[in-house]
C-alpha cells in the first residue's frame, strides 16, 4: 500500500476498541499504537517510521518527525521486530509492545476480567456482582443475542435504570417465542429494565455504559461461561472518545428500535 492509500485508509479505521490514542505522549508509545492498529485494522504487519511519522501528523494532528520514532524504536528492545529491506527500514509490534501500550494507561483505567470455559454458573456470579452491581447511573447495553439467561443475569440489577438494545431477529424462531414470552414476566417485576428491538443487522458487538465505565463483553450475556472470553472495563475518563461515539450511536438506535 502506497503512502497516500495507507494514510487514507488509516483515518477511516475505528479504533474505538482500542486504547484512546491521545492517553499516550511519547514518540515510542505513539509509534507503537500506530503499529498496532496498522496490523490489526489494515492488516499491514510493518510501517517504516516515516510512514508511522506521516499518520500521527496526517491523521492526528500531532506534530513529529521520523527521526524521533527511530530514536524510540531503537531503544525499544523486545517490543518492535526490525526489518532490513533493500534500503528501507521496518518496524512490526510484538505482544511485549501491545503489553506495554495497556500498562502505560493512566492506573484504575482498565481492568479485565477473564471468563473461563464451561463456567457459566461462575462467569454469572462475576459478571453480576463484580461488574454490575457496582457500576453507578443509567446502563446502556447493546447485546444484539438476548434470550431468558439474560434475563437471569439482569434480574441481579437492583435499584439500576437500564436501556438494553437487542435485535431479536438474530434469534431462532423456538428461542425467540420464549424469550418474548419470559420478557414479558420479567417487565412486570423489573419496570426500570427496558428492551428495545433494533430492526437494522449493524449492531455486533456487546457492551455496557455506566456513569463512570465503558464495558466490552466479548460475547453476548447469554454465552459467558460457554467460550473462554473476557470483559474489559475502560474508565470514561480516559475513553472519552470512545465513549462520546458509542453513546451518540446508542442514542440514534434507541430512537428507530421498537418497544417489546
Amino acid at each position: 500500500m502506497n503512502d497516500s492509500k495507507l494514510i487514507e485508509e488509516f483515518s477511516k479505521v475505528n479504533s474505538i476498541y482500542f486504547p484512546d490514542f491521545n492517553n499516550y505522549k511519547k514518540p515510542l508509545d505513539q509509534g507503537l499504537w500506530v503499529l498496532e492498529i496498522a496490523k490489526k485494522k489494515l492488516g499491514e504487519k510493518k510501517l517504516t517510521a516515516n510512514q508511522i511519522a506521516s499518520i500521527i501528523r496526517d491523521v492526528k494532528e500531532i506534530s513529529i518527525d521520523s527521526k524521533s520514532i527511530t530514536n524510540s524504536f531503537n531503544r525499544a528492545g523486545d517490543k518492535i521486530h526490525t526489518y532490513r529491506e533493500n534500503e528501507n527500514v521496518y518496524f512490526e509490534i510484538m505482544k511485549p509492545g501491545r503489553d506495554y501500550l495497556i500498562s502505560q494507561m493512566k492506573e484504575g483505567s482498565i481492568e479485565v476480567f477473564y471468563f473461563e470455559p464451561d463456567k457459566r454458573y461462575t462467569s454469572k456470579r462475576i459478571l453480576s456482582k463484580n461488574i454490575l452491581n457496582n457500576l453507578k447511573g443509567k446502563l446502556r447495553i447493546v447485546d444484539p443475542y438476548c434470550n431468558e439467561r439474560t434475563l437471569d443475569i439482569l434480574s441481579n440489577i437492583k435499584n439500576k435504570v437500564v436501556s438494553l438494545l437487542t435485535r431479536v431477529e438474530n434469534l431462532r424462531d423456538t428461542e425467540r417465542r420464549r424469550f418474548l414470552r419470559e420478557l414479558q414476566d420479567f417487565k412486570s417485576e423489573h419496570p426500570a429494565i427496558e428492551f428495545r428491538n433494533y430492526p437494522h443487522k449493524d449492531i455486533h458487538d456487546r457492551y455496557i455504559i455506566s456513569s463512570e465505565f465503558l464495558i466490552v463483553l466479548g460475547h453476548s450475556i447469554k454465552d459467558l461461561g460457554t467460550k473462554e472470553s473476557f470483559a474489559i472495563v475502560l474508565n470514561k475518563d480516559t475513553s472519552k472518545n470512545i465513549v462520546e461515539v458509542l453513546i451518540e450511536n446508542f442514542n440514534r438506535r434507541w430512537k428507530q428500535s421498537n418497544v417489546f
